[in-house]
């Protein structure tokens, strides 16, 4: 059986098992008493013509003081009612009959068939005063012959309520926290109160709200430091570029000359990647994106030989609510980690499997192990600890905060042949 993990569900069982045990004990409770309570009544109703009968009084005499109708018999009755629910009354009907001082040796319940309608009736086996045993009937509230369906019809009434009431209580008490689960996942923290919450769940959303408030402010800060401090080291990457490319001509100046240009281009190219991750979290996503038309024209811009580098896609694939320059940015990446940390040849795919639109990138490099796969989708993680490759560690980083925002997410896989590495974007297209 699988482990309930609704707290709804958890609510409903523990609520619908505490009813029943408590129902259980209290009828039991009541079913005893009422026994004892019935039998002490029969008793002092009946004690007078049972004494009567066991010091050998005359039947007839007996019969005109009887409360009621009573028959005699010195055999065993045939009709026995053989109801297993009956025998707890049975013995608590003869410790009733012995405490008031009758000769008791048994008690059963039976039918008299000469009776009119064939009415149960309480047989007593008593000792008469001249040892022989009589056994003598009357009619009894204590003899229920459908006991057991009255007790059936009760239990099951008593679990439906017990189930219907805990489900109303269960779903009280699990709405805020469903509601306050909802808010988190939709990542928002700007709504009220929660109706109808208690003072605990109220304390976490207030708790979550705040820490929500903490992280975008220092988002928004880490963005601002990013983006400033990105936009100011360009002007003077650009200025020592133009000074290296205005140094005049001479022994060993050139090499020395396209050095630093090299080394500011990367530089230039490094900040670029800055403002790639801060934009990748803030640019809109309101254009209605043409995803096929941009793989295409992102591998014309590669240069690369069709047997190194090719693209799947239909003519067109029109997808809303995106940003283009943020899908340049995610095919772009996917494309640059493949070259650099895979091995060509190297597809790109893109399409859509209803209702969800997907990118793939596939190339015939080792892959990342499984266990360091959501690590390198972190900013600033290297699959090559030995910095062969230059960079930041922000390419999957900013392919993983796109995915994000449009619902989706990043995963890698192997080709069926376990020979080449397959990485997939995915998002749903609404």
């Amino acid at each position: 059986m699988a482990r309930i993990r609704s707290l709804f569900a958890r609510l409903l069982v523990a609520q619908v098992a505490l009813a029943i045990v408590l129902t259980a004990i209290l009828a039991m409770v009541f079913y005893v008493d009422r026994n004892r309570t019935v039998a002490q009544l029969v008793t002092s109703r009946w004690a007078p013509s049972l004494l009567l009968v066991a010091r050998g009084a005359p039947i007839e005499q007996v019969r005109q003081l009887a409360p009621g109708l009573l028959l005699t018999s010195d055999q065993r009755p045939e009709a026995v009612i053989g109801i297993a629910s009956l025998t707890p009354r049975r013995a608590v009907m003869h410790e009733t009959l012995v405490e008031a001082g009758l000769p008791v040796a048994d008690v059963v319940f039976g039918r008299e068939r000469n009776a009119p309608g064939a009415i149960p009736m309480l047989w007593l086996a008593l000792k008469v005063d001249d040892g022989s045993t009589r056994w003598v009937s009357f009619e009894s509230d204590i003899v229920e012959e459908n006991l057991r369906e009255r007790l059936l019809i009760a239990t099951l009434l008593l679990f439906a309520l017990a189930v219907v009431a805990s489900a109303l209580i269960a779903h009280r008490l699990a709405l805020p926290l469903e509601a306050l689960r909802t808010r988190i996942a939709a990542n928002d923290a700007s709504g009220g109160p929660l109706p109808n919450a208690s003072s605990e769940v109220q304390a976490i959303d207030e708790a979550w709200r705040a820490m929500r408030q903490t992280l975008d402010q220092q988002e928004r800060e880490r963005a601002l430091l990013l983006a400033g401090v990105s936009h100011d080291l360009r002007s003077p990457l650009g200025r020592i570029r133009m000074a290296a490319e205005l140094l005049p001509d001479g022994d060993g100046i050139a090499h020395r000359r396209e050095a630093i240009v090299r080394n500011a281009l990367q530089a230039d190219r490094l900040v670029g990647i800055f403002l790639d991750h801060v934009r990748s979290g803030e640019t809109p996503l309101n254009e209605t994106v043409d995803v096929a038309a941009v793989a295409r024209g992102l591998v014309d811009q590669q240069q690369r030989a069709a047997s190194e580098l090719s693209v799947h896609a239909p003519p067109t694939l029109l997808v809303p609510n995106l940003s283009l320059v943020l899908i340049e940015r995610v095919i772009g990446n996917l494309l640059d980690n493949a070259f650099i940390h895979g091995q060509p040849p190297v597809r790109l795919t893109v399409g859509t499997t209803e209702p969800r639109a997907y990118i793939e990138v596939e190339d015939g490099g080792t892959g990342i192990a499984p266990d360091s796969q959501q690590a390198m989708l972190q900013a600033f993680a290297r699959g090559d600890a030995s910095r062969r490759h230059p960079g930041l560690g922000l390419g999957l980083s900013i392919v993983q905060r796109v995915a994000s925002r449009l619902g989706g997410s990043v995963a890698f896989h192997r080709s069926a042949d376990g020979t080449r590495t397959i990485v997939r974007v995915d998002w749903p297209m609404d």
